[in-house]
C-alpha cells in the first residue's frame, strides 16, 4: 500500500533504467566479437543473432550501433553493441 500517493517525487528520484556499460570487446578479424571483459575475459562461444539500429538521423548525436546477442563460453548470454559513431563496445542489459 502507497502512503501518500498524492505526493510529488523530489529531485533525483527517478533513475535510468537500462542505461548501458562500457565495456572492452575483443573482434575477430572480420570485425565480430571473439571475447568479452566482464571481470575477466570470456570467449564467445556463439553470436545467436545480430542487427543493427540507424536512428535519429535528423540529431546532432545520431544513433548508429551493430547489437549483437552472444554466448559466452560459459553459457552467459549477453546482448553487446558497438557505437558506430564512436568504435566503443557497451553492454545492454535485457
Amino acid at each position: 500500500m502507497v502512503a501518500d500517493p498524492g505526493k510529488t517525487p523530489g529531485a533525483g528520484t527517478y533513475q535510468p533504467v537500462n542505461t548501458p556499460e562500457l565495456i572492452v570487446v575483443e573482434e575477430d578479424a572480420s570485425g565480430l566479437p571473439s571475447a568479452v571483459m566482464m571481470r575477466r575475459r570470456q570467449p564467445v562461444a556463439a553470436i545467436g543473432d545480430r542487427w543493427r539500429i540507424d536512428d535519429e538521423w535528423w540529431r546532432r548525436e545520431p544513433v548508429w550501433r551493430l547489437y549483437y546477442a552472444v554466448v559466452l563460453r560459459s553459457g552467459q548470454r549477453v546482448v553487446v553493441y558497438k557505437d558506430l559513431a564512436t568504435n566503443r563496445w557497451y553492454r545492454q542489459s535485457c
